[in-house]
């Protein structure tokens, strides 16, 4: 019988120079019995079951062989996975004693007439012949004994094993699997990621992203903060890079599309981290995406790929927001990924690599040992937390077993605050001035008046700073290229959001914070106590009033500036700073600032609104925004102005008695042109009836508002024929000229493995 494993393989594996192998020592011994049965998957083409030591019959996988005459299945083979903890430890022909009765058994039940024998040590030529000899007497027909060299080839030359097992990215010299071009992109496409890769466990989550990026183009990971968005978006990155002429950007938010951005190209790959904003919803991340998302819907058919992140509560935000805009696989979200959900296996794995890699000496891992099971089954557990375990510099407030270490997991903020406040101050200093550089502070920054008044207020020398950054890398902070700079970061953003509740519970640090802040990151990320609640943002109380609206009525007249404090006014402000600040510059109404694609998102719109509630609003800028809303909606087809009540109080009461004829005229007179508009102008790339997609919900609108004026539903039920007659059109141009590019890379689908039983502990050896 010819072993596929043997036909990929001819010769007996002969041990090779050390440069050659990865480091899977540190990987214990399910995660390599995993990657074992991974790689034969690859290897072999067919589905490999896992069975887990102690009830595993001794078989720690099996699959299917096939008999050489006839292709047909025959019966199962068994993979046997031999792990070491020892990286200098040869594998030695006695080994195989242990399993002698068990192989024989097998043989017997007709289960290992191929038996492959796989270890992560190094394996002499005459080892194996060896081994390959006893098994031969004990019954087996095909015996194959395949070491660490074999392994790291396998994983050379595939870029599909790297998807499944992405930490071998992270176990040694990425030469040693890539080529010297692809190394050198991958290292600096996951930069400072690449230490967190020897922890990383493929997780449901990742192969379900891995999936949906090869069916549909595009993917969008959610998920609270420290559920390990970025790394899988980073994984999926590398992978892009397997194809002759795929490029990847990661960008820092969507307005870096445009400028990356060529529809000639094809086989490109966006990664957008915090693809809606980074703490909340960042209304011109969604503007930017309503302008860009038709051109992504054209990338995808041209065979380009996108990977976007956020945080769970600001997507529910954007998809509401970016309404018919949106793309239709994010808006029925069957492209969305929740990243947060892990099994009990995948965090017992996530546990054990950041304890077993981590820092803690050996003593500590032994007493916390015996409750990492417990730990392990509660769902608050998540990666970023796992790490901080593994991580001494997180764990001096652990003490009381197993109280603390709960306490650790279950109330991460709150642990994670306590550990902040037992740091030194210039170490506080150093993490609070990196917080006001919003996670972006220049390593070689020199004398900055933001440094000075955190010196001043933490009562430190600007060196002591600069050596407390030091003491924090690798733990709290760490650096990260930035174009041709490097600067520094926090190590997780949840450290950012620690630090924003340190202070919002401290007024004189909180003080700092207004002052210190650029006065756009404030009021994009900050809101007014009384100010309706917004997730993760800081609140700024009563008694901070008159420094925030000092900021305010400093700000610039510039239209970008301006679009960001109109909706910090519109929503984010209470009554009494939107009342001091309307005291202080009254004329700060009368600005411009950039537009927004529809009213409902304009804040300008938004704030005059909510002026006129309150009288506050001058009669001639409520005369001038009516006649600006009613120009969206007649000429623009803009229905959003149908949407809020508060917006139509802009209307005058003769105004709004006209606007239905007016809106009756245009329906009758104008829109059927625009179809035919629309049927010439078509985006063939796109689905047809996504170019009508406005236009139907701007009827649709029209239709719910003034349903009891009959003149106007005539007509909208006429508009609606229309539009399905050029639906057809379309299509049946399509049909003619639809030429789509396929994505050239390789769509790499990994399955989990099968675990059916469970006997030796995953956490035997966390301590060795």
């Amino acid at each position: 019988m010819n072993d596929p494993l043997e036909a990929a393989t001819p010769n007996l594996p002969v041990a090779q120079a050390s440069q050659t192998s990865l480091a899977l020592h540190t990987l214990g011994w399910k995660a390599f019995q995993d990657l074992c049965a991974q790689v034969c998957e690859v290897v072999l083409g067919r589905p490999v079951g896992v069975y887990r030591e102690a009830q595993d019959g001794g078989q720690d996988a099996t699959f299917t062989s096939k008999q050489a005459s006839t292709g047909l299945a025959a019966e199962a083979a068994t993979i046997q996975c031999k792990f070491s903890g020892d990286p200098a430890r040869k594998l030695r022909a006695s080994d195989l004693a242990a399993e002698r009765k068990h192989i024989a058994e097998l043989v017997a039940k007709g289960l290992a007439s191929t038996y492959c024998f796989i270890t992560n040590m190094s394996v002499d030529a005459p080892v194996a012949a060896d081994i390959c000899a006893e098994l031969r007497r004990l019954g087996v027909q095909e015996a194959q004994v395949y070491g660490r060299e074999w392994l790291t080839l396998k994983i050379r030359e595939s870029p599909r094993l790297r998807a499944l097992v992405p930490r071998v990215y992270g176990l040694g010299d990425l030469s040693v699997i890539l080529d010297e071009r692809r190394a050198q992109q991958t290292e600096a496409l996951l930069g400072h990621l690449m230490p967190s890769l020897r922890t990383y466990v493929p997780t449901a989550a990742h192969r379900q992203a891995v999936r949906i990026l090869g069916e549909s183009g595009i993917v969008l990971l959610i998920g609270a903060p420290a559920t390990g968005k970025s790394m899988i978006a980073a994984i999926l990155a590398t992978t892009a890079l397997g194809g002759e002429g795929h490029r990847t950007f990661q960008l820092d938010g969507p307005s870096e599309l445009t400028e990356f951005w060529n529809p000639n190209e094809t086989g490109r790959f966006y990664w957008i981290d915090d693809a809606f904003g980074p703490n909340q919803l960042r209304s011109d991340y969604v503007d930017h995406w309503i302008a860009m998302m038709n051109k992504v819907k054209t990338a995808l058919n041209a065979g380009n790929r996108f990977v976007l992140t956020s945080r769970q509560h600001i997507w529910r935000e954007a998809k509401l927001k970016l309404g018919i805009r949106n793309h239709q696989k994010l808006a029925d979200e069957s492209a969305v990924v929740n990243v947060s959900a892990l099994s009990p296996d995948e965090r017992a794995q996530i546990i054990y690599n950041h304890i077993k890699s981590g820092n803690q000496p050996g003593e500590w891992k032994a007493r916390i040992k015996p409750h990492l099971e417990s730990i392990a089954s509660s769902t608050d557990l998540l990666p970023e937390i796992a790490r901080r375990l593994g991580d001494r510099s997180y764990t001096s407030a652990v003490r009381s077993l197993p109280g603390d270490l709960i306490r650790f997991v279950s109330a991460p903020t709150a642990f994670l605050k306590e550990t902040l406040h037992e740091l030194t101050e210039a170490q506080r200093a150093a993490l609070t001035v990196i917080f006001l550089f919003r996670s972006r502070l220049p390593v070689h920054i020199g004398h900055d008046p933001h440094i000075s008044l955190v010196c001043d207020k933490f009562g430190v020398r600007h060196g002591d700073v600069n050596e407390a950054l030091k003491q924090l890398d690798g733990s709290f902070i760490r650096q990260k290229p930035d174009g041709s700079t490097r600067i520094w970061t926090f190590a997780h953003p949840t450290i950012a959001d620690a630090l924003a509740e340190i202070l919002r519970d401290r007024p004189d640090l909180l003080e700092l914070y207004i002052q210190g802040t650029r006065v756009e990151v404030l009021l994009a990320e900050a809101i007014c106590d009384g100010a309706t609640k917004v997730q993760d943002a800081i609140v700024i109380p009563a008694s901070s009033n008159q420094l925030l609206v000092a900021r305010i009525t400093e700000m610039p007249d510039e239209p970008a500036l301006n679009k960001i404090l109109f909706s910090f006014l519109a929503s984010r402000a209470s009554e009494a700073v939107l009342r001091e600040v309307m005291a202080a510059n009254p004329d700060v109404v009368r600005r411009r600032s950039e537009a927004y694609w529809r009213v409902y998102v304009d804040g300008r719109i938004m704030l005059f609104a909510r002026l006129h509630k309150l009288r506050l609003l001058p009669e001639d800028l409520r005369e001038e925004v009516a006649e600006e809303l009613e120009s969206a909606l007649l000429n623009n087809q803009d229905s959003s102005v149908l949407d809020r009540e508060d917006v139509l109080a802009l209307f005058g009461p003769r105004q709004l008695l006209t606007l239905a004829m007016k809106i009756y005229e245009k329906l009758v007179d104008e829109v059927p042109n625009r179809i035919d508009d629309i049927v010439g102008e078509a985006d063939l790339t796109i689905d047809p009836s996504d170019n009508f997609s406005e236009l139907q919900y701007y009827v649709r609108q029209v239709d719910a508002l003034f349903f009891d004026v009959e003149k106007v539903s005539d007509a909208v039920a006429t508009v609606e024929s229309a539009i399905s007659e050029g639906i057809a059109r379309v299509t049946s141009r399509k049909e003619l000229e639809d030429e789509s590019t396929d994505w050239v890379g390789e769509d790499i689908a990994p399955r989990v493995v099968v675990a059916p039983a469970n006997g030796r502990s995953i956490f035997s050896d966390v301590d060795q």
